[in-house]
């Protein structure tokens, strides 16, 4: 199944009973109201350094798999620290 960006972040959210304003307070953001626009923002996608962030504030981490040799280790993918809001 595929999923969207905001798709993968409400799923998350609704894995860990988070609610907009707890994510906020987690991932750094000034106020529910940002996460709110992130996630409802009409076809724009989240940058991805937004979406990093977002998912490491509830403890999940992207892998990536190569499609050609799922055999092969998936790569950890982390973010700068020191992002902007």
């Amino acid at each position: 199944m595929t999923m969207t960006d905001k798709e993968i972040i409400r799923e998350a959210m609704n894995a860990r009973g988070w609610s907009q304003e707890r994510l906020a307070q987690e991932s750094g953001f000034k106020s529910q109201s940002n996460i709110t626009g992130i996630i409802n923002r009409g076809k724009k996608s989240v940058k991805v350094d937004t979406l990093f962030r977002l998912l490491d504030a509830m403890g999940y981490e992207i892998l990536v798999v190569d499609k050609f040799d799922r055999k092969k280790t998936p790569l950890k993918v982390s973010f700068p620290k020191d992002y902007e809001e």
